[in-house]
């Protein structure tokens, strides 16, 4: 039996200490590392993910981590894989695809401005124009905004005081604002009237006159179309302030 040598450096060759052993031991920690990777990197035999306890759930979370650390991109097809499965799971996770309905147009920003049907200021028409405040609704036949919409207007005039972009301010009116009948003056006269009514107090606001255009589009514009109850229709019985890209300089003539 070889006497054990406390003499010479470990990496000298001696008759005691033969450097090959050293060469054999990192050669045997670099095959233990190999197969422990390909024991990570092997397919699970199991493709139940639900059933999985917490420490076999810790283990595919380790084997996921190992996997993307590798560039390894799971394959939808291989359903038998629990780790596989695990990474396509979280990928779907991180895209939050919409699980309901009306998922899709929810918002979490803070409303700043005056409460309407939309809390941002959002495009409806082709073109640089932007609804202020949203849609404020009317009563049925009524020119006069009522209550909820005098609470707003002080809101929507800050938002617009002060700016010298051309805003439109178009009154709308519903059928349903009309007995049978109606002619279509007296249907474009109240979509006027209502627009007038908004003006009026935004100029009581602060608003520079110069910048508001008032208009009246009747009953062409619904937002509910082919309906025939009131509730349903109330949408259409509205007014709409919309900012548009325009200055009042672009078109009034410079040579003045």
């Amino acid at each position: 039996m070889a006497k054990k040598c406390g003499k010479c450096d470990p990496h000298e060759i001696c008759e005691e200490c033969p450097e090959w052993i050293f060469t054999l031991a990192d050669l045997i920690m670099c095959m233990m590392g190999l197969f422990v990777l390909l024991w990570v990197l092997k397919p699970s035999p199991s493709p139940n993910v639900g059933s999985a306890q917490p420490q076999d759930e810790e283990w595919v979370k380790m084997a996921a981590a190992i996997r993307e650390a590798f560039g390894y991109e799971p394959d939808p097809s291989k359903t038998d894989d629990r780790v596989n499965t695990y990474m396509l799971m979280e990928k779907l996770h991180l895209m939050k695809p919409r699980t309901s309905p009306g998922e899709g147009g929810e918002t979490k920003v803070k409303r700043d401005g005056a409460v309407g049907t939309d809390p941002e200021v959002t495009t409806i028409r082709p073109g640089k124009q932007a609804i202020v405040g949203g849609r404020l609704a009317f009563e049925s036949g009524s020119s006069m905004p009522p209550a909820d919409v005098l609470a707003q207007l002080p809101d929507i005039a800050k938002m617009i005081r002060g700016h010298r972009n051309i805003v439109l301010v178009k009154g709308h009116a519903s059928l349903d604002d009309f007995a049978e009948g109606a002619t279509a003056d007296q249907k474009m006269d109240l979509s006027l009237r209502r627009a007038q009514a908004v003006a009026d107090i935004l100029v009581a606001q602060g608003v520079q006159p110069d910048i508001l255009r008032v208009q009246g589009c009747s009953t062409f514009e619904p937002i509910a179309q082919r309906v025939y109850d009131a509730i349903r229709q109330s949408p259409n019985r509205r007014v709409e302030i919309e900012a548009t890209a325009s200055l009042v300089s672009d078109r009034q003539d410079k040579s003045q």
